[in-house]
């Protein structure tokens, strides 16, 4: 991807989580492992400004971008009304039964959401447990990531895209005074 999204060796969701691409291999490896376990028949997974990081299965005909947005807008409801409820805690699961779809949607750490639809015929304790494990698993690939230390170096930050904003943050702070 060559867009304002794409850094060098990672790509930059708006939420500002950053993803490798180690991490983004491990995202992929793992969500690919989940829909072949559970099985699932669709998967999306965003940050939480609903940005679409990745999807899998019966895709065709959904539209993604607002599909991502609603997924974050309904788990950011839903975390609300936990908190006015006095019931918030770490990795809430909303779950919606349907006749022949059943879909969850979850938190995977503070920066992504997690939906995933599952046939009737799954048994959902088995799917809540995988989908929890899960979630567990991609807050920790972004977690481990988010402590190490930084790799960027003098020579990213000149080069020539990031010159207007430094540019412009040196004019700034001269007018500022």
């Amino acid at each position: 991807m060559n867009d304002e999204n794409t850094a060098p060796g990672g790509y930059n969701l708006r939420s500002g989580l950053r993803l490798s691409p180690a991490q983004q291999k491990e995202i992929e490896t793992l969500l690919t492992r989940l829909v072949q376990t559970l099985p699932a028949h669709f998967l999306l997974l965003t940050d939480v400004t609903g940005q679409v990081v990745s999807a899998r299965g019966g895709q065709n005909a959904k539209n993604l971008v607002a599909l991502g947005s609603l997924v974050a807008g309904d788990l950011a409801a839903s975390q609300e009304i936990a908190r006015l409820t006095g019931q918030y805690q770490n990795a809430q699961m909303i779950l919606r039964q349907g006749e022949s779809m059943h879909t969850f949607i979850t938190e995977a750490g503070h920066q992504l959401a997690l939906l995933v639809q599952v046939p009737d015929s799954v048994p959902l304790g088995w799917a809540r447990i995988l989908i929890k494990n899960a979630a567990g698993d991609l807050e920790g690939i972004v977690t481990a990531a988010a402590e190490q230390p930084s790799e960027a170096s003098p020579a990213l930050l000149l080069e020539e895209e990031n010159l207007p904003d430094l540019f412009d943050g040196v004019f700034d702070e001269l007018w500022k005074g």
